[in-house]
């Protein structure tokens, strides 16, 4: 992959492509990675969370009502895993279980009144980073930006 470049007319190079322009996208996509999950994680200590639970919690905020089969192809992790994040927080009350109506062997998963509280506490300053920074570049920009994410997000569904 020296340079995807080399396949577009001579005229209209994408410079966004080079690889190393795409080299030094990957490094900040790292780079805010790990921005946003210490901010997060500092404010969730307090609590005692970790990444593992925020994410979880996350989730269930975002899809009240999933499924554990559900949770974890969101979450890519082991059923290992998803039982030990779920299981604390089940028992800290953070998260509550109901019967599916239609499959009684499911359960759907929803969150506290409380645990929303906690969860929106924890993201609010990254979310307002995240709005800021949407609000400087435009709504076009914005869109592309979230076009991306859904192409790089799309093999991982």
């Amino acid at each position: 992959m020296s340079d995807l470049n080399n396949n577009l007319h001579k005229g209209s190079p994408l410079l966004y492509l080079r690889e190393d322009k795409l080299k030094e996208t990957l490094n900040n996509f790292f780079l805010v990675y790990k921005t946003f999950e210490n901010q997060i994680l500092d404010n969730a200590s307090v609590n005692g969370f970790g990444i593992a639970d925020i994410r979880c919690i996350l989730i269930i905020l975002l899809y009240p009502g999933i499924t554990f089969n559900e949770l974890l192809i969101k979450l890519s992790i082991t059923k290992q895993s998803l039982n030990r994040v779920l299981k604390i927080l089940l028992e800290k009350k953070m998260v509550f279980q109901e019967t599916n109506e239609k499959d009684k062997r499911m359960k759907n998963l929803y969150l506290s009144d409380e645990s929303k509280k906690i969860i929106n506490n924890l993201i609010g300053p990254t979310i307002k980073e995240i709005s800021n920074a949407f609000q400087k570049s435009g709504s076009e920009a914005v869109n592309g930006f979230n076009q991306i994410f859904l192409n790089l997000a799309e093999k991982n569904k």
